[in-house]
């Protein structure tokens, strides 16, 4: 099992190895940087080598699709003679289809695979990944995959209307195939997912929405399964609090986007992705209370939990001269990174309170609130 890997503890190193991919899924993020080709051998290279002197001993191999890069195993067998002592790939599964390819790769060290499959039959599957025969590459892949002794195996799905419905029924495919982790992940309103957004935005607002999230998020109380979700929205976990994403996972997304956080503290220049798009991202909140912290100079903490003990006070947030992200991001995540719960509907004080802290959601459970009428005079 992976699961340190998923936790903000574990640093990994991500190296892309190509901009191109063999599907054209519907809900790609990264279409637009899909520009064709690989990486060079040479930069790669520098890649690994950058990781392994920030003393990291994990290693993701990403694209795009990596597997289609003609170097693929060479890599892998670079990656371990540089010291990383695990391997991990993010794969569509479709060439290690192929044996030869795929025990190739296990021999020159790689130790992980977390595979992509969105669908459980492949009308489904292929109608997402818009390749025809897909599927079955795929689960042919996977199969594979769990039959190699000591071979870690994981599976992604981008959870969207289209599989919403049956999102139970596949992870239940998928735990009969011998899977025993999965990462769920929430639509990111970029490229072909925003494009394509009346086909596929899920709103879990809707009662009818969110049942079908919690019937397939039921599956995680099994002890002998793993379940991980990536930029659902805390609020749509109640019941299911222990699979709320890390709140420092924040810092990742940040630090992916540095040069465009730098551009707008330090030259004005506001990111590109602003529009419509943004009442669907993940990051909403911490760029709307950045655009308030930059035109104000300062940002104040949230407060609350009022009905509970251990309410602090906290100095105000001010960027120092630096307009340090980081700084601001670790503030946002303490102080400013709220949800309220169901008990919060009503709450006679609810008008002054901004609920509870995600990290304190996440240790205590939204069953910790108190709404007035329940607290202690």
């Amino acid at each position: 099992m992976s699961g340190e890997a998923h936790g903000v503890s574990e640093k990994r190193h991500w190296v892309r190895l190509t901009r191109y991919c063999n599907q054209r899924c519907l809900f790609c993020l990264d279409r637009y940087a899909q520009t064709g080709g690989v990486l060079a051998l040479s930069s790669i290279r520098r890649e690994l080598l950058l990781g392994r002197k920030r003393g990291l001993r994990r290693v993701v191999l990403s694209g795009g699709e990596p597997t289609v890069h003609p170097e693929f195993v060479a890599i892998v067998r670079l990656a371990r003679a540089l010291g990383y002592e695990h391997v991990q790939t993010i794969t569509n599964g479709r060439r290690f289809c192929y044996g030869e390819f795929f025990r190739d790769a296990v021999a020159a060290g790689l130790g992980e695979a977390t595979f992509s499959l969105h669908g459980h039959t492949p009308d489904l599957h292929d109608r997402l990944t818009k390749v025809p025969g897909s599927f079955v590459q795929a689960v042919t892949a996977l199969r594979r995959a769990l039959a190699t002794p000591g071979f870690i195996v994981s599976v992604d799905v981008v959870i969207n209307r289209l599989n919403l419905p049956v999102l139970r029924e596949h992870l239940d495919f998928c735990i009969g195939l011998g899977v025993r982790e999965f990462d769920l992940l929430a639509l990111v309103p970029f490229g072909d997912a925003w494009k394509h957004r009346e086909t596929l935005h899920c709103d879990f607002s809707r009662p009818e929405e969110l049942a079908r999230l919690h019937r397939a998020l039921e599956l995680s109380r099994r002890p002998d399964l793993h379940v991980w979700t990536n930029r659902l929205k805390p609020e749509h976990l109640e019941g299911f609090e222990s699979l709320i994403q890390p709140p420092d996972k924040i810092l990742d997304e940040v630090r992916g986007r540095g040069r465009i956080f730098a551009r707008y503290l330090n030259g004005g220049r506001a990111p590109g992705c602003r529009g419509e798009s943004c009442e669907h991202c993940f990051l909403q909140d911490f760029c709307r209370d950045l655009d308030a912290a930059l035109k104000d100079g300062c940002l104040p903490p949230r407060a609350g939990p009022l009905c509970l003990p251990g309410v602090e006070t906290p100095a105000p947030f001010r960027f120092d001269k630096k307009k340090d992200i980081r700084r601001f991001a670790e503030f946002y995540i303490a102080r400013r990174y709220f949800r309220k719960g169901s008990a919060c509907r009503g709450c006679a004080r609810g008008a002054d309170c901004d609920g509870m802290s995600v990290s304190r959601i996440r240790a205590e459970g939204f069953k910790a609130l108190r709404p007035a009428a329940e607290a202690a005079p």
